[in-house]
């Protein structure tokens, strides 16, 4: 593996670990406030952008799925994207419960989990609710990517915060399967029943099917023009 393929990953991990950081800390400093929650994980996800840019900004595993089926990002690329990706959310959320002392730990583990409050068939609402703001998202990345770093993160950042003002109160706004399991997984460590496993599957089969839907519609909705269609593929 080359230096540049290594500084990509390195960059794809930390910057997903200081965006899990960052938003979850911003969300017990909010005790609450779903404005303050929503603009403290959108102004993380472009800090976090902007600051590890490196590997293209994807930080997020469905980004990263859903560029390489828009033929800009290599498919060979996308284990070690995502496996970066996961690993940083991880360490993002156990280290903003190791961080914080006692109960306030417990609360920063809480606040980096994204959990539906929806149960039987409301599910179906949560799994739709989860793929349409995903659908919105790389929607955003698709037509920001490579028009300027700040313009990307910008963007990025504030569709997801909006996302999550959105949805919050019904699934947490996810959009992203490495900030959900690295809390769940911060939260078996710390134990005293902080996780919680059981709807886990709505954070990885909702946004999923919004991959899907922004490939098949975008496409549609926005048409390249013929000099961007020739681009090469972005990594």
């Amino acid at each position: 593996m080359s230096n540049m393929a290594i500084s990509r990953l390195a960059a794809e991990a930390l910057g997903t670990l200081f965006f899990v950081f960052l938003g979850s800390a911003v969300a017990i400093s909010a005790a609450g406030d779903q404005l303050t929650v929503a603009l403290g994980w959108a102004l993380a996800l472009a800090v976090a952008v902007w600051a590890f840019s490196a590997g293209g900004g994807h930080l997020n595993p469905f980004v990263t799925i859903g560029l390489a089926l828009r033929g800009r990002f290599p498919w060979m690329g996308v284990p070690g994207y995502v496996i970066a990706q996961l690993v940083g959310g991880f360490l993002g959320a156990l280290l903003t419960w190791w961080l914080y002392s006692s109960g306030i730990g417990d609360q920063a583990s809480i606040a980096a989990a994204t959990r539906t409050t929806a149960e039987g068939s409301e599910l179906i609402g949560a799994l739709a609710a989860e793929a349409l703001l995903t659908l919105a998202l790389l929607a955003v990345v698709f037509h920001l990517l490579g028009k300027g770093g700040w313009q990307y993160g910008l963007g990025y950042g504030l569709t997801y915060g909006v996302g999550v003002l959105a949805i919050g109160a019904l699934t947490g706004a996810s959009l992203n399967f490495a900030r959900t399991l690295g809390a769940e997984l911060s939260g078996t460590i710390a134990g005293g029943g902080l996780a919680d496993w059981s709807n886990i599957w709505v954070y990885l089969v909702g946004p999923a099917i919004g991959v899907v839907l922004a490939w098949l519609l975008y496409p549609i909705l926005a048409p390249e023009r013929p000099a961007e269609s020739k681009r090469p593929a972005e990594s």
